[in-house]
């Protein structure tokens, strides 16, 4: 997936399925949630600790592809694609692969992240680690 640098597998949980086997409408939200978990971990080196990097989620949105069943293989990608003053995007491709074919995009999801400090209940600008720690790590934002 052409600009998605990080990635993480998901493993289908049968209880993630509506009555007609498919992947629950939702559980897209939430693997989205995983995957971006994973990624402020990873590259900008959260310990888990939300004092210390704390988030909220603004707006969501996503267009499905494709339904997910049970023995597909999913993978999603995410990467950052605008840094604001408090606030940056998440964009998250979901694909499902069957057997030996092909990775199909399943659903594209778009997050508005706000920057929070949880301490004193308030928006904070985008703090200066997490900036550089995304523009070092997304190759969106090389010259």
């Amino acid at each position: 997936m052409d600009g998605f640098r990080y990635q993480i597998p998901i493993n289908v949980r049968f209880a993630d399925l509506d009555v007609l086997g498919h992947l629950n409408n939702a559980k897209y939200m939430s693997y989205a949630e995983q995957a971006r978990i994973m990624y402020v971990r990873d590259v900008c080196d959260w310990q888990g600790d939300w004092t210390t990097l704390g988030m909220i989620l603004a707006r969501q949105e996503v267009d499905y592809r494709l339904p997910i069943a049970f023995d597909d293989r999913v993978q999603v990608y995410i990467r950052v694609s605008r840094i604001g003053g408090k606030s940056f995007d998440f964009e998250y491709l979901i694909t499902r692969q069957h057997g030996d074919d092909a990775p199909e995009i399943a659903a594209e999801i778009k997050t508005i992240m706000v920057a929070y400090d949880y301490e004193k209940d308030t928006t904070i600008a985008v703090p200066d680690a997490w900036r550089e720690a995304i523009i070092d790590y997304e190759p969106i934002f090389a010259d």
